[in-house]
């Protein structure tokens, strides 16, 4: 018999396999890749770009899951997450060491946004600041 799934908005009738569907969706085996907020920071965006080179790496050299955590020393979940960027659950030095270990040539270049403003100059100089 179908039972009812709450929600707080609303109610809804599920079925057994509706339900079970629902709890993998909501479980960490079912892992969607993230996108870069338009807002990220820079540490943020370094973060991303260091997975976004792994990812690369990995479909070119055609990797399984298993391969690629054996590679990183990493158990399958967390291989999982750092292939679908989820960025938060790694620290920059980790994701530096994991694109060193796989041998990925990598540069990373900070660009400042086009909203900076130079400073100001007197007389066709820059100001020295005390």
């Amino acid at each position: 018999m179908p039972k009812i799934k709450k929600n707080n908005s609303y109610q809804m009738l599920v079925s057994p396999e509706e339900e079970k569907i629902f709890r993998w969706v909501e479980s960490d085996e079912c892992l969607g890749s993230k996108a870069l907020d338009k807002d990220a920071t820079v540490l943020e965006k370094i973060k991303y770009e260091l997975c976004q080179s792994i990812v690369r790496y990995k479909r070119k050299e055609e990797l399984d899951l298993k391969k690629i955590s054996r590679m990183l020393k990493l158990d399958e979940l967390t291989a999982n997450k750092l292939l679908h960027y989820h960025i938060e659950n790694f620290a920059l030095d980790s994701l530096i060491s994991y694109v060193e270990k796989l041998n990925i040539p990598c540069q990373v270049k900070i660009i400042p946004e086009e909203s900076y403003i130079l400073p100001r100059k007197s007389n066709g100089r820059s100001r020295k600041h005390d």
